[in-house]
């Protein structure tokens, strides 16, 4: 028989235990099925230490509107590059590429997108 994945973990389930009961083995806090009739699953052990999840919208917007000031940059926690914009904000180059950036995140797949940024 072949082998089953978690579709949240990529731990190899076992046959015998439904994956609700992995996920709870996990430790996470709460878990529903979803409209697929797969298990899913929200918070666990270390949900509260966890950082929260960047929207690709947002960082899009922040860099249509405030790109040349490096907005995106500080809400994507990248502070370096964040203050590189502001201090050359004034040449208006860091509008011109935050406003590339934000087509990179309008374009960029929900995957791609927490991958690259978290």
């Amino acid at each position: 028989a072949k082998s089953k994945k978690c579709k949240h973990c990529g731990e190899i389930l076992d046959p015998q235990m439904r994956e609700i009961e992995m996920l709870k083995r996990q430790g996470t806090s709460q878990v529903f099925m979803n409209a697929g009739g797969g298990a899913a699953a929200v918070g666990g052990s270390d949900a509260a230490n966890a950082p929260p999840l960047k929207s690709r919208v947002t960082a899009a917007i922040l860099a249509f509107l405030l790109g040349g000031l490096g907005f995106h940059k500080f809400y994507l926690g990248q502070t370096g590059m964040g203050l590189l914009y502001l201090v050359f904000c004034w040449t208006f180059i860091p509008a011109i590429i935050g406003f590339i950036e934000g087509i990179i995140y309008l374009t960029s797949s929900d995957a791609t997108f927490k991958r690259k940024y978290g």
